[in-house]
């Protein structure tokens, strides 16, 4: 009997130790767990971001003049972006509204024509709650780091810009890297993206003319202009030729300080074997 109580008493007091442990280090090993899952919602996050949001808003975030502004951006985390806007919310939340319910009007004393999609199923659009929640994670996390105080600042180039010269001499083109430079797998001269697929879809032509057979409609355009004068205008002069039924403005109006001479020629070479 002796032993029999003997044997309890270490069994409970050996049970309790574990049970002390366990609740001792719950704490440490939910903390591993959360950051475990915000680092897969980051990751995850930075997929959705580079496959929908890189033509508009840049590869880093860093916004592309013209189309849409920077979000690795200490405006848009400090309030000044939010008090632009007056909105009363946190910072999380405006991204999550944004991002879900898209922006179908301008904000007050913005430059960007286009209007930000929906992207939640909720309204609309293609994404789920929990895919929404990653990109807004992902967004936030560049909260620490805010992109450089100076995203929206333009740097002096160091290359040579092509200008808007229409007169101007262009080397040979090289199609197969005009098309990286139009879908933004590869950067201009000033090392941004171009962001052309964003508006320019093939087969969708909501906010800019639809891409597909540019090479064959581009010399019907204008009287005297063959195809590749017109393209060359159409990228540097953007508003000298506005396509029935588009508005005036919406495409970018500094490619040509932001590309080099070689940059125009690649994307005009892709653009011609559109036919």
């Amino acid at each position: 009997m002796t032993l029999r109580v003997i044997i309890g008493t270490i069994a409970t007091v050996l049970t309790l130790a574990l049970l002390g442990w366990a609740a001792i280090n719950e704490p440490a090993r939910m903390a591993t767990f959360e950051a475990s899952q915000a680092g897969r919602s980051i990751e995850n996050g930075a997929a959705l971001f580079e496959s929908n949001c890189t033509p508009c808003h840049g590869k880093q975030g860093e916004g592309i003049p013209g189309v849409a502004p920077a979000l690795n951006n200490p405006a848009l985390f400090n309030g000044q972006r939010l008090k632009e806007v007056g909105f009363q919310g946190t910072v999380q939340d405006f991204i999550r509204l944004t991002v879900s319910a898209g922006r179908p009007i301008p904000s007050a004393g913005t430059n960007y024509p286009q209007r930000m999609p929906t992207w939640s199923q909720r309204y609309g659009g293609p994404l789920r709650d929990d895919q929404i929640d990653d990109l807004v994670n992902f967004i936030m996390n560049w909260q620490a780091s805010a992109g450089g105080a100076v995203a929206n600042t333009p740097a002096a180039p160091t290359f040579q810009p092509v200008g808007t010269s229409l007169d101007v001499t262009l080397p040979a083109g090289d199609p197969a890297r005009g098309e990286t430079l139009f879908n933004g797998t590869a950067s201009l001269a000033d090392g941004k993206p171009a962001g052309c697929s964003g508006c320019h879809v093939s087969g969708a032509g909501t906010i800019a003319p639809d891409i597909q057979g540019i090479a064959t409609r581009a010399a019907t355009r204008k009287e005297g202009y063959s195809a590749e004068k017109y393209i060359h205008e159409s990228i540097v002069q953007p508003n000298a030729y506005v396509v029935q039924g588009f508005n005036a403005g919406v495409m970018p109006q500094d490619f040509g300080q932001r590309m080099s001479a070689q940059n125009l020629a690649d994307i005009m070479a892709y653009l011609m074997t559109l036919k």
